[in-house]
């Protein structure tokens, strides 16, 4: 029986005094009986719940999905994945269903993950993400608006959490957001326990079977503007945290071995947490607001040049943004006093539609001819790429757009829908027009064509659906491209006082 809560913004609390994540209409709606159903159990503890080829399947659309949503992806810090032991990587939440494929897609772990019920229940991705071994968790925000049974609850969310402790013991990965929910902060929210109290009974579990002990993995999920298309993305993996003696009791570690759940000693989660938000906070933007981020990057910006440099990749930005924080924290009075410049500098920016890249040794630098002309190969390519795109993705990217734009779920989760459309499209859209275009040829045939030539053509129309799609991203990028030299053109016409405010930051950071 499904049980209905409130969705939307109804102020609710949870046991801390502090106001739960506002539900969606997909989310205020539980069905304990199809969440257990749908569920995919381990053959034997340890084992990936998932279908193994439907995980590669998916994994591999995903890097293709991922390689269309952002227009620059880097990872750095892969060494520090372990080949053999498991791993639980944590990661602060702001771009929905984006954090975890960045981070299934950047490892080379089978990884199995814990998710919100409605991720194997509702339609369309739930059959993809059971089949794919999801394990789902119904939150407090579900079950303190009368969601689930605190018994129901329990019984799920234990047997999600020892699944996924078994997975890590035995050498798979996992990625959990201790957040507990996606959001469009500017830092991190109070971090749950879930995530640490498993990979605690995944480290208990390991020491008794004598398996390697697991890898609690930070990373820190970098997005230029989280909830743009073609944004820019950095995966940056931290140094492991070791666990250490972070294990149960010998009597709890003998129930974890019968397949019963335990709950580790709350000192020891509790310490463990702290460690991770320690560790965590500093790998994300950890600003009171986005106007302060915003500033902290013009100044990584300005000092940047006033050294003879530029920063040529969103890695060396986001770096120089931290290195900014870190040096005004750390008592840097010249920086404090730039503050309030760098901050009109970076609004102004902002409310034109750039960022500090604009910046230039003069004040802002002139777009380049090259920039401004940059539409004409715009054109040309999406016209070329116009015809097979919008016959076999038109409908996925109409979808993709409608839903991520008319989404109740927040900014963070907009890119979502992007996703999912590039996703999915290949094996839910593209055989529409394949089809389309085989009743034609076949009944119609207009071209006299055999009918081995009809069945290679179709065969082949993937591939060409496939490579138009990469034409129109690269109309789509010059489009981009001559689009902010045309903004940074008029930002001149009228840039007296930001060229003041941006010539006077650079004497004083020279």
């Amino acid at each position: 029986m499904v049980k209905t809560v409130q969705s939307g913004d109804d102020g609710a609390l949870d046991h801390h005094g502090e106001i739960l994540p506002p539900l969606s209409k997909s989310a205020s709606r539980i069905d304990v009986e199809k969440i257990e159903s749908k569920r995919r159990h381990s053959k034997k503890p340890g084992d990936h719940p998932g279908i193994l080829w439907f995980y590669r399947l998916t994994t591999g659309l995903c890097g293709l999905a991922m390689r269309q949503q952002f227009r620059t992806i880097e990872v750095t810090g892969q060494q520090n994945i372990a080949d053999d032991a498991g791993i639980l990587t944590v990661g602060w939440h702001t771009n929905a269903l984006l954090d975890p494929t960045a981070i299934v897609t950047t490892q080379p772990k089978t990884l199995v993950f814990g998710g919100r019920h409605d991720l194997i229940t509702r339609p369309i991705i739930g059959p993809i993400a059971s089949m794919s071994g999801a394990q789902p968790v119904i939150r407090q925000a579900e079950l303190a608006r009368g969601g689930a049974s605190g018994e129901a609850a329990k019984r799920i969310n234990s047997k999600t959490m020892l699944t996924l402790a078994e997975s890590i013991a035995h050498g798979h990965g996992t990625a959990l957001f201790p957040e507990g929910t996606s959001h469009e902060d500017s830092k991190m929210r109070r971090l749950r326990t879930g995530p640490v109290r498993s990979v605690i009974a995944a480290n208990s579990i390991a020491h008794e079977k004598g398996l390697p002990e697991p890898h609690l993995l930070p990373v820190g999920l970098h997005y230029r503007v989280s909830w743009l298309f073609r944004t820019d993305a950095w995966i940056e993996y931290g140094e492991p945290i070791r666990l250490d003696d972070a294990i149960h009791p010998d009597e709890d570690r003998k129930k974890l071995m019968q397949g019963e759940w335990v709950e580790a000693p709350s000192e020891r989660v509790n310490k463990l947490r702290d460690k991770v938000r320690e560790r965590l906070a500093p790998m994300t933007p950890d600003a009171d607001s986005w106007d302060e981020h915003r500033t902290w990057h013009a100044l990584g910006h300005l000092r940047s040049i006033a050294n003879g440099k530029t920063l040529n990749s969103w890695r060396e930005e986001v770096l120089a943004a931290r290195k900014i924080r870190d040096d005004i924290r750390g008592g840097d009075d010249s920086l404090n006093e730039l503050q309030p410049t760098a901050n009109r500098i970076g609004k102004t920016l902002h409310s034109a539609g750039l960022d500090g890249r604009a910046i230039g040794s003069d004040g802002l630098r002139k777009p380049r001819v090259s920039e401004h002309l940059s539409i004409i190969p715009a054109l040309l390519l999406a016209l070329l790429s116009a015809p097979l795109t919008l016959f076999g993705s038109g409908l996925m990217i109409l979808m993709g757009k409608v839903l991520g734009d008319n989404t109740d779920e927040g900014l963070d989760a907009r890119t979502t829908y992007h996703f999912l459309a590039s996703m999915l499209g290949p094996l839910i859209v593209w055989p529409i027009p394949i089809a389309i275009f085989a009743a034609g040829v076949i009944f119609v045939n207009p071209w006299s064509l055999s009918i081995p030539v009809k069945l290679i053509i179709a065969a082949l129309l993937p591939i060409a659906f496939h490579l138009s799609n990469k034409v129109a991203l690269i109309a789509w990028d010059l489009h981009v491209v001559s689009r902010d030299a045309r903004r940074l053109a008029r930002l001149h016409k009228d840039s007296e006082s930001l060229r003041k405010d941006i010539v006077e930051s650079l004497a004083v950071l020279k």
